[in-house]
């Protein structure tokens, strides 16, 4: 149980903070991200689970049958399900297709995580190359599906037409499903079959990280523009606009916070960051109309800069 649980809480830590990394201008909340994390760990596993197990036979045959076809349409909806809850209940952290994709992959490595110490603990004499093939060559299998979804709800985020979200969720759900049964019956068929299944699965991921550089673009633009104005008119300064419109510079401030000031400087100088990113997307969120959004947030947000300023003076 102890070596179960060291191989799939370490690939799990390495992969999640590939996905932190990659959030690289307006990090997620925590509790948020553990919430979905949680949820892909534990209910969506434990639901999937009881759902595999009393429709099995009776819907498919075999165990086998019931693997390659039955968990893609079982999991992928219970995994999305999180993902859309977000979605709907905490719009303003869900600001793009990158946070769809942080979201619906932090869903996926949770659930891969627990899947993964299943099949360990239950297939013990074969451990080396199922954690060969389940963490190393397939570990973001399950964090594509998810992230499928997310990208999908990323795209409806700003569109005023309701029925683009009829079409777009389930298409994106539709899809989730289809790789991954896809995977399942290529990986079925032994090594041809495996490094099809690879190749499928890189393509997606790769496709998915493409859509996540797109994005940081997309994020940059927004602070480019929004946050100039804020320097012309006098509110920021354009060293503090320099630094919050580059993560290198990001990153570099925030250590000299740490080095010079200690941890209290070092969550100064990342809430600033923070607040002001916040302000570049909330203008171009009421820029473009988002029914979401309200002006007078925008208010309380420069206040919060304000304050965060003058301490990082001191």
């Amino acid at each position: 149980m102890l070596l179960t649980l060291i191989l799939t809480t370490l690939p799990t830590l390495l992969y999640t903070t590939f996905l932190w990394w990659l959030d690289r201008y307006e990090k997620e909340p925590w509790p948020l991200l553990l919430a979905v994390f949680v949820w892909g760990a534990v209910p969506a596993v434990a639901l999937a689970l009881i759902a595999e197990v009393q429709n099995a036979d009776a819907i498919l045959g075999t165990p086998r049958e019931a693997s390659i076809w039955l968990a893609p349409l079982v999991e992928e909806p219970l995994k999305a399900l999180a993902l859309i809850g977000v979605f709907l209940f905490f719009r303003y952290e869900f600001d793009n297709m990158l946070d769809g994709i942080i979201y619906g992959a932090l869903i996926g490595f949770g659930f891969a995580m627990t899947e993964n110490a299943l099949y360990f603990y239950r297939e013990g004499s074969a451990l080396s190359s199922l954690l060969w093939l389940r963490v190393v060559i397939f570990g973001f299998n399950h964090a594509f599906y998810t992230s499928i979804v997310g990208v999908a709800l990323g795209l409806i985020r700003y569109n005023q037409q309701r029925w683009a979200g009829w079409i777009a969720l389930p298409g994106a759900l539709f899809l989730a499903i289809a790789f991954h049964a896809m995977h399942n019956i290529a990986s079925s068929y032994a090594f041809p079959g495996v490094l099809i299944a690879w190749l499928i699965s890189s393509g997606g991921v790769l496709i998915v990280v493409l859509i996540a550089i797109i994005t940081w673009r997309k994020e940059q633009s927004w602070i480019d523009h929004e946050l100039l104005e804020e320097v012309q008119v006098g509110f920021i300064d354009p060293g503090i606009y320099n630094t919050v419109r580059s993560s290198r510079r990001r990153v570099q401030s925030q250590w000299g916070a740490l080095l010079h000031g200690g941890w209290r400087s070092l969550h100064t100088m990342r809430a600033l960051h923070h607040h002001l990113t916040e302000l570049a997307f909330l203008k171009y969120q009421l820029r473009i109309g988002d029914c979401h959004c309200r002006p007078s947030d925008l208010q309380p947000l420069r206040q919060r800069i304000l304050e965060g300023m003058v301490d990082d003076q001191h």
